[in-house]
């Protein structure tokens, strides 16, 4: 089984909540050949509304139908559908393949190396609305405010490389987020109350509230 042991502890999860095998079966009948990283997500944590369905959306088995793709078997949406992610069909085969990004199902960008870490890094994501201690609040920072931000917390290791022109994460505990979009936008979260107020006291003099 796939290690997602970072995710959990993010969102404080004791327990599987996975689609069955014969639910991601659908899936299989339609593409064929499915990841091993793929299946093992869907089986674990595929029906954790927080995680999965907060901001973003995690393609439910009977909702593939609806994705159809030439050369990609797309299984992350947009809230909007202003973007979907996908793997190539011709990564299937493989345990833990790339992730790409497209606007309009047509051109696609790389966006993570890993399944893994696409899966880990949408769960930094979702965790800024999710968590139970969220900000609620944007923030517009300078580079000497990143700056801080690097120095002083530590990068979770996992990033979006095309989505809202680049999303770094960091953070000092497992169950905490700080956000950072396009290099200039900021918002937190955390899953304790004693670990939101420690983000909250330093990060909240940062920047301008948008």
């Amino acid at each position: 089984m796939t290690d997602f042991s970072v995710i959990k502890k993010l969102f404080h999860i004791a327990e599987p909540n996975g689609f069955t095998y014969d639910e991601i079966q659908v899936v299989k009948d339609i593409f064929g050949q499915l990841p091993k990283v793929f299946v093992d997500y869907y089986a674990e944590l595929g029906k954790i509304q927080n995680l999965n369905h907060t901001q973003d959306l995690l393609i439910v088995p009977e909702r593939f139908q609806y994705y159809k793709n030439d050369d990609y078997l797309i299984f992350y949406s947009e809230n909007q559908k202003a973007c979907v992610w996908g793997i190539h069909k011709e990564d299937l085969s493989k345990s833990n393949p790339p992730v790409y990004m497209s606007y309009d199902e047509k051109e696609w960008n790389w966006e993570a190396n890993t399944l893994t870490d696409f899966f880990t890094a949408m769960a930094h994501l979702q965790a800024g609305f999710a968590l139970e201690f969220p900000s609620n609040t944007f923030y517009e920072i300078e580079m000497n405010d990143l700056d801080f931000i690097i120095k002083n917390y530590s990068d979770k290791g996992v990033s979006f490389n095309q989505w809202l022109e680049g999303i770094q994460f960091y953070g000092n505990h497992d169950d905490d987020v700080i956000i950072i979009t396009g290099g200039s936008q900021m918002f937190y979260a955390a899953n304790s109350k004693e670990h939101f107020t420690q983000l909250n006291k330093v990060l909240s003099q940062l920047g301008e509230e948008l």
